[in-house]
């Protein structure tokens, strides 16, 4: 028995694009993110690159994952069995993930810069609330009261 192969180089094909499309996203995203840094005066850090690194390898990683999960179900006839034969030569799994990634990327661009540095903001806080010891947050909290008491004299 042999197996026609011929779907091999267009799945490959189909799936780099998918894999440059993803990549452009994520540089847009990254141009956007040093443009609203700017704009608000902030220094630029190698934390927003370390981000990026670590969103590409996820990225370009589940991309290649699904690849191989649409060749191994263009290699189990899935779609002939199925009945949908159009598909075949298709990576669907590689393109819903990419679209996927896409989306989410469309999402980070634009959001407002302001939200982003709040959400931060209140994710550094929460660690630091966690971070302090049960006698820490008494005096805290205390501190906190004087000082409403204080503004209603």
């Amino acid at each position: 028995m042999t197996m026609d192969m011929t779907w091999l180089a267009e799945l490959s094909l189909v799936t780099a694009v998918v894999s440059i499309v993803v990549v452009v996203a994520m540089g847009i995203d990254l141009a956007s993110g040093l443009y609203k840094a700017s704009i608000r005066g902030e220094t630029k850090t190698s934390y927003g690159l370390q981000r990026t690194t670590l969103k590409c390898i996820t990225y370009l990683g589940s991309i290649l994952i699904c690849y191989g999960i649409d060749v191994l179900l263009h290699m189990g006839r899935l779609w002939d069995s199925l009945g949908w034969e159009w598909l075949t030569g298709i990576p669907v799994m590689a393109i819903l993930i990419g679209v996927f990634n896409c989306a989410v990327e469309l999402k980070s661009v634009r959001e407002k810069a302001d939200a982003k540095a709040d959400r931060e903001t209140w994710k550094s806080l929460m660690g630091l609330i966690k971070d302090l010891r049960q006698s820490e947050v008494t005096e805290l909290v205390k501190a906190l009261q004087e000082i409403a008491e204080q503004k209603e004299e």
